[in-house]
């Protein structure tokens, strides 16, 4: 089964799939590889900082970088390579990298999955420290990797996500003709 391709990117109300690649805590950047079906670990981050949330990707989407639309997902705890969650998007954090931009979703999964985050409803109601480890992260992870960077430009709110989402569901749609 394709993971890209066989999972809906949203439910029947406003709530979204992420297939997550990287659990919290990893050092590791696994990446889906939608050829081959299967999780590769693409490199291990040569730095002292790990991923501080979920990270994963939005099936049926296809993002200006030419891959799945990027996803953070806060969690209390850190969720396996491989697994399916149901989230509700509450914002979005735009970055640019050494390829161009490169949108990052913002999620928490949904109350039946993480009641602790799930009260959480847009960007603004993170905790500052929470704000602070995302960004901290993005801007350090690549710092000894030679000729790769990111720089930050900020948190964007929940109806600009949504709109980053329908804009790559309707890229997913015209690349892959579905």
């Amino acid at each position: 089964m394709n993971l890209l391709h066989s999972i809906k990117a949203h439910f029947e109300n406003s709530n979204v799939n992420v297939v997550i690649e990287v659990p919290k805590g990893s050092q590791s950047k696994i990446e889906y590889d939608k050829e081959k079906e299967t999780f590769i670990v693409d490199r291990i981050i040569n730095t002292e900082v790990s991923f501080p949330f979920n990270y994963g990707f939005i099936p049926e989407t296809w993002s200006t970088d030419n891959d799945p639309l990027d996803v953070v997902v806060i969690s209390s705890q850190s969720i396996p390579t491989g697994s399916q969650v149901e989230a509700k998007i509450i914002g979005q954090l735009d970055t640019t990298d050494q390829e161009g931009p490169d949108s990052k979703i913002i999620t928490v999964p949904i109350s039946e999955n993480d009641p602790d985050i799930a009260k959480i409803n847009n960007v603004d109601d993170l905790d500052e420290k929470i704000h602070e480890k995302i960004k901290f992260f993005y801007k350090n992870y690549k710092i000894n990797e030679p000729g790769r960077w990111v720089d930050i430009n900020g948190f964007l709110s929940k109806k600009e996500a949504e709109k980053t989402l329908s804009d790559a569901i309707n890229r997913y749609h015209q690349h892959f003709h579905k």
